[in-house]
C-alpha cells in the first residue's frame, strides 16, 4: 500500500475512488458474513482461522480507508 502519511494529497479519478469504495465495502461485508460464522464451528482450530481471516479483511478494509482519505479527486 501507498504511504498514507504525506502532506500532498493523492489525485484519482471518480472511477478509481469509486472502485476503492467499493472494494472496502466488500470487504467489511464479507468479514461481517465469516464472523457470524464462527459460533457455527465445531473445530477451535477452524474458528481461530476464521478469526484471523475476519481481522486480517478488517484490516484490509482500514489500511484503504486511510488510503481513501488521502485521495482527492483529479479534476481535468
Amino acid at each position: 500500500m501507498a504511504d498514507t502519511t504525506s502532506s500532498e494529497p493523492i489525485h484519482v479519478s471518480a472511477r478509481f475512488r469509486l472502485t476503492l469504495e467499493s472494494a472496502i465495502l466488500q470487504l467489511e461485508a464479507n468479514a461481517a458474513r465469516d464472523e457470524q460464522l464462527v459460533p457455527m464451528l465445531d473445530d477451535a482450530d477452524h474458528r481461530r482461522r476464521q478469526e484471523l481471516l475476519v481481522a486480517a479483511q478488517l484490516e484490509r478494509a482500514f489500511r484503504m480507508r486511510e488510503l481513501l482519505r488521502s485521495t482527492t479527486l483529479y479534476l481535468r
